[in-house]
């Protein structure tokens, strides 16, 4: 068993913003075997963080609030030790609603 902590996963990027989703996508570095990754997030100033495990290097969040900014981070779990990401923030796009009137005569 290593005795190393894996490598912080960084940078955390947020990218393909939309009103209920975004990609949240990392590096873990010089990290050989990776056990288990988690990617956290919730509505910033908000008690509770919600979590999603992945195998991959990014993850698609979706089903989240339009208009709200979010936090996220990611854990990387390797030989039972576990390393965390810095916290990103990122505000998904806002509801755009046009009214149009149409007079007839």
């Amino acid at each position: 068993m290593f005795s190393v902590d894996p490598n912080v996963p960084s940078p955390v990027n947020i990218t393909d913003i939309t009103q209920t989703s975004v990609t949240v996508s990392w590096s873990v570095g010089q990290t050989n075997t990776v056990n288990a990754t988690s990617v956290y997030y919730r509505v910033t100033d908000t008690g509770t963080w919600d979590s999603v495990s992945t195998t991959d290097t990014s993850h698609t969040l979706v089903s989240l609030l339009p208009g709200r900014e979010y936090q996220f981070y990611v854990m990387i779990t390797s030989y039972g030790k576990s390393s965390s990401s810095q916290v990103t923030t990122a505000t998904t796009g806002k509801v755009v609603v046009i009214l149009t009137h149409i007079a007839y005569s």
